[in-house]
């Protein structure tokens, strides 16, 4: 046990030099060294303030954990009711891996993550320290957390992300009342700038620090409660700084020192992504004494746990090895496959960071025993693109008995299966099929009976794949066929259009001539506009005088990368009546693709016109 100076509970002691601080002098990093800094207890202090009884019979959250946290005035605390998530017990997951499987959903919290834990003690300790405005750096979740809290208590909170974080959080980040910035570079740069930033205008730094540790020690208090008091065998936690696992590890020894729960400490595996694994490289390392060497461009869907250099990796790490444990990498389609295998098994939606602690399970069989808990860090509703970029969108049709049949008799909620990124470039044709190869192709890869109309659009489409160079990979096939879909029957479109050509220079509008067919009649059409499909919707618009209508709205999604990009376009037009139809169109060019999506929708809003018909 420690003892400090008299009537002092704790003090900040730097992980690497040893220094020693108080929270006036610092309260992130070590001022010798800049090393992390943990925070040390007078456990004897900790007994005193330990209400045994209350622990044994209050009703779990983490505002029952109290005396384990460096919070001095009880009347300051900043909560939302954290804590208290669900600790599943997963049959179908333990039949199939062979031991006992608990999940401990996290994104069951107040902002749907685990770090509501630590904002807690992190706004807790900002507002006794009169702290009068809050800043943090965030791949997403803490900054949704942080500015949660932050509003709690009416205080104006900057949140510096990097750019492009995911839409979901950013969303919820604002509408907390939150300042956000996005910035140019990684996590690491992030991280960086906002704390020059809170040195210069004296705002209080929140993120990965010390009092954040001892609010994510109750994920540990939790799990050994509701398994009865006892420490299970194993703990899977997702690692991006490290914070998470870090203070799971510190919650164990802490329940174990202090007499709470007694047996073995459990055996901690780390798990990070492909794209960016610093303290697995590390942990993995022959020399058992490596220390992490930063990745400078972390390259994963899973952004919760993109971080390069993460500010506790050093207590994670030695966390891993304290605890005899494992660490791996797992891939983003590892992710996104266990992302969906938890919804089907358990009904959790996780968010793929999240779902990295049930795809290490498949990579570490043989290896875990006993009772194994893994920790789903974060709600998917956090982060729904990632999991749709896995996904394809449900076929749409009007509500007619037959076409309801057919989704079902042709079996095509097989497509919704996710593609596996790693065969997403899997070759299928670099020429064009013969209708009976491609038939048989589309039951194989995916499951799925096509009808004559389909199978001969996606033949078609297929061709003009072909015709400009490009190979067809099974991602594009998947796309081509959810567009063959979404289209009405061929005797029911009345706009075709037939060829097009578009002309565009650095001065001048684009130009585009369009010869469409229209009621079966053929028409050469041209106009200008702001861009090439601007100009080319401009031309085929000529034509379309029975009725008036608008397009609402464009959406582009590049399907791959590289100079042999998928263009996947769907638009959404609507009528004054307010009919509303989405047409879609999947093509390497994005002007065709465009062209296709405004036919398609054109012809199915001309129907709703003319229902009768």
């Amino acid at each position: 046990m420690v003892t400090l100076s008299a009537n002092k509970l704790y003090e900040l002691k730097c992980i690497h030099c040893k220094a020693s601080f108080t929270e006036d002098q610092t309260y992130c990093r070590c001022l010798k060294c800049g090393g992390a800094l943990d925070v040390v207890y007078d456990y004897e202090q900790v007994s005193e303030r330990l209400n045994q009884q209350t622990l044994r019979s209050a009703p779990i959250s983490a505002l029952k954990y109290l005396a384990f946290y460096p919070i001095l005035n009880y009347k300051k605390i900043v909560s939302l009711d954290e804590g208290g998530t669900p600790l599943y017990s997963s049959k179908t997951l333990s039949d199939e891996f062979g031991f006992d499987l608990k999940i401990k959903n996290e994104g069951m919290n107040p902002t749907g993550a685990f770090k509501d834990r630590g904002s807690m003690v992190e706004l807790t300790k900002a507002v006794e320290n009169s702290a009068k405005v809050i800043t943090v750096a965030s791949t997403g979740n803490m900054a949704a957390s942080v500015s949660a809290y932050s509003s709690k208590v009416n205080l104006p909170c900057y949140v510096f992300v990097p750019e492009g974080t995911a839409l979901g959080k950013l969303a919820q980040t604002l509408s907390y009342g939150a300042r956000v910035l996005q910035i140019k570079g990684t996590y690491s740069d992030a991280s960086r700038i906002t704390e020059v930033i809170s040195k210069k205008y004296d705002y209080r730094l929140t993120g990965d620090y010390a009092f954040r540790v001892e609010g994510q020690k109750s994920t540990a208090f939790e799990i050994a409660e509701q398994l009865g008091w006892k420490f299970p065998d194993w703990v899977i936690v997702p690692i991006g700084c490290g914070t998470h696992l870090a203070g799971i590890w510190k919650g164990f020894k802490e329940f174990r020192d202090l007499g709470i729960v007694s047996g073995k400490l459990p055996h901690l595996v780390g798990v990070q992504a492909d794209g960016c694994p610093p303290v697995v490289t590390a942990f993995n390392n022959p020399l058992k004494t490596a220390k992490i060497t930063p990745i400078e461009k972390p390259d994963t869907i899973a952004t919760a746990i993109a971080a390069g250099d993460p500010l506790d990796g050093d207590k994670a790490l030695t966390a891993l090895r304290e605890s005899n444990g494992l660490a791996l990498s797992v891939s983003d389609g590892d992710m996104l496959e266990a992302q969906q295998l938890i919804g089907k098994s358990d009904s959790i939606f996780a968010e793929p960071s999240a779902a990295a602690s049930i795809a290490a399970i498949h990579k570490l069989k043989g290896k875990l025993t006993g009772t194994v808990v893994a920790i789903l860090t974060g709600n998917g509703l956090k982060d729904p693109r990632a999991a749709l970029s896995g996904l394809t969108y449900p076929p749409a049709v009007e509500p007619v008995e037959a076409e309801v049949s057919k989704f079902i008799t042709q079996q095509l909620y097989n497509l919704r299966a996710p593609v596996r990124r790693e065969e997403k470039d899997q070759l299928i044709f670099s020429t064009i099929p013969e209708l009976k190869q491609l038939r048989e192709t589309v039951v194989k890869l995916f499951n799925v009976k096509l009808g004559e109309d389909e199978i001969k659009d996606v033949l078609l489409e297929i061709g003009e794949f072909t015709k400009k160079g490009k190979r067809v990979t099974k991602s594009d096939l998947k796309l081509i066929i959810e567009a063959a879909l979404s289209r009405i029957k061929q005797e029911k479109r009345i706009l075709k259009v037939l060829d097009y050509s578009i002309t565009d220079s650095a001065h001048e509008k684009p130009k585009a001539e369009v010869t469409v067919g229209y009621k079966g009649k053929k028409y050469d059409l041209e106009s200008t506009g702001d861009g090439p499909v601007d100009a080319a919707i401009n031309a085929i618009r000529k034509v379309l005088t029975d009725f008036d209508f608008s397009l609402t709205d464009y959406h582009v999604d590049i399907n791959t990368g590289g100079t042999e990009a998928t263009v996947d376009v769907s638009m959404t037009l609507q009528d004054k009546h307010k009919n509303k139809v989405y047409g879609k169109g999947t093509n390497p060019d994005i002007v065709v693709a465009s062209i296709r999506a405004f036919e398609n929708g054109y012809n199915t809003l001309y129907w709703k016109q003319n229902p009768k018909q």
